[in-house]
């Protein structure tokens, strides 16, 4: 099995964001929701917590895709609570309070009433909400705008300004804001082996092809059977740390940190 480079290059650029946020918040528990955004494997992106002896519940609003979940974390031997619930109140079922940290990533453009998941996003989260969204100043991006309008994809979901309002209004500040995923190739929707093809440098692709057959597989990684694929991947990160004014233009994504205005930690 093979995500691409670029969605196993976004899985270990998260990971360095997710190690900032456990130290600094100290993180006991995780919810991830909506789980369905990210290209490649999915219901996924939160393994690098049950690593670190974090306990993590994945919600998913499609059966099929909860029984895809629940198999892939099996194959790794990752523990996680994976629920399917369907429709617009898919948290009604968790407490106030219930966990540390929720998050999700690339997933909003999917959701059909973001104003209720925040709702019920800062009511059952005590400390902090990460949310990653793609970058709309992105060149690619604007490339591929129109497929993704008729797709059906609800783009006003993804704008900062509609985020941040949102979450102010339900009494949480926006602590932390900025971008990341900024590799050495273009956000663009298909494998950067294809890309490379189609502008004639086949044996680039070839050559990731080839460590492909190799074995890299994100989930290897996670089940602990090949950790050198972090030091694979991670040799593209050199373009993480530019100037904020070439990452706005070039970053895949944008970041957003929130925290409870009032304090909800007792």
């Amino acid at each position: 099995m093979y995500e691409g480079l670029g969605t196993t290059y976004e899985r270990f650029i998260l990971h360095r964001y997710f190690q900032i946020l456990n130290s600094k918040y100290t993180i006991k528990n995780v919810l991830e929701v909506p789980a369905y955004g990210m290209t490649g494997i999915p219901g996924i992106n939160s393994m690098w917590w049950a690593l670190n002896g974090v306990q993590v519940t994945v919600v998913d609003d499609d059966e099929q895709r909860t029984d895809d979940i629940t198999n892939s974390w099996k194959e790794v031997g990752l523990d996680a609570s994976i629920v399917f619930n369907r429709g617009n109140n898919v948290l009604e079922k968790f407490e106030d309070r219930l966990f540390d940290m929720s998050w999700n990533f690339a997933s909003l453009w999917y959701v059909s009433d973001i104003e209720k998941l925040f709702v019920e996003l800062t009511r059952v989260t005590r400390k902090v909400i990460f949310i990653c969204v793609p970058n709309r100043a992105n060149i690619g991006y604007w490339f591929r705008k129109g497929r993704l309008k008729r797709e059906g994809l609800n783009l006003e979901n993804i704008k900062p300004a509609r985020i941040v309002s949102e979450m102010e209004r339900l009494n949480w500040k926006l602590d932390e804001k900025g971008y990341f995923d900024v590799p050495p190739w273009p956000d663009i929707a298909m494998k950067k082996e294809e890309l490379l093809e189609k502008i004639g440098l086949k044996w680039f692709a070839m050559k990731l092809r080839k460590t492909h057959e190799d074995g890299m597989c994100i989930l290897d990684y996670y089940s602990g059977k090949k950790k050198n694929i972090e030091d694979d991947i991670l040799k593209y990160s050199f373009l993480e740390n530019v100037p904020q004014p070439f990452k706005g233009l070039w970053a895949h994504h944008r970041y957003f940190i929130f925290t409870p205005k009032r304090s909800k930690l007792s």
